[in-house]
């Protein structure tokens, strides 16, 4: 089984104030009273260059890190990416607060969406880790 799977995690009581700055960006509800935006390859292709796309995307900033520093003075949050192949791959993690990062940018095999997690609240349930007991 395989995965590629990026976006970035806030409390869900802050979902209205990011989708009233940035309506392009789409929530999903997570357990523990978080919420995902993923970002698709689409929006990061239109952050990432001065390309025009929908309307509301043009107000984006042109990087993905201005994009999550700006959010971030809304509330904390946790961007974060993982890829895996067959069992092998890697993940990483950030956290931004009031434009800056609050949790250094971590790559490995295993555990920082994890921690990045804890960090923002998430508890865990016996059997799960924070990324099962929050439903990604």
């Amino acid at each position: 089984m395989s995965h590629f799977v990026t976006g970035f995690i806030i409390k869900a009581d802050f979902v209205h104030q990011v989708r009233s700055k940035y309506s392009s960006l789409h929530a999903v509800s997570l357990e523990q009273g978080f919420s995902l935006f993923p970002l698709t390859d689409k929006l990061i292709e239109t952050l990432s260059s001065n390309s025009i796309g929908p309307r509301d995307l043009n107000n984006l900033p042109n990087d993905p890190t201005d994009l999550l520093a700006e959010l971030s003075f809304v509330c904390p949050l946790l961007y974060f990416e993982t890829e895996y192949f067959g069992g092998e791959g890697n993940q990483s993690a950030v956290i931004f607060e009031n434009g800056k990062i609050i949790f250094d940018p971590t790559q490995d095999a295993i555990g920082p969406i994890n921690e990045g997690l804890r960090l923002l609240g998430v508890i865990t349930e016996s059997t799960s880790d924070e990324f099962d007991t929050i439903g990604l």
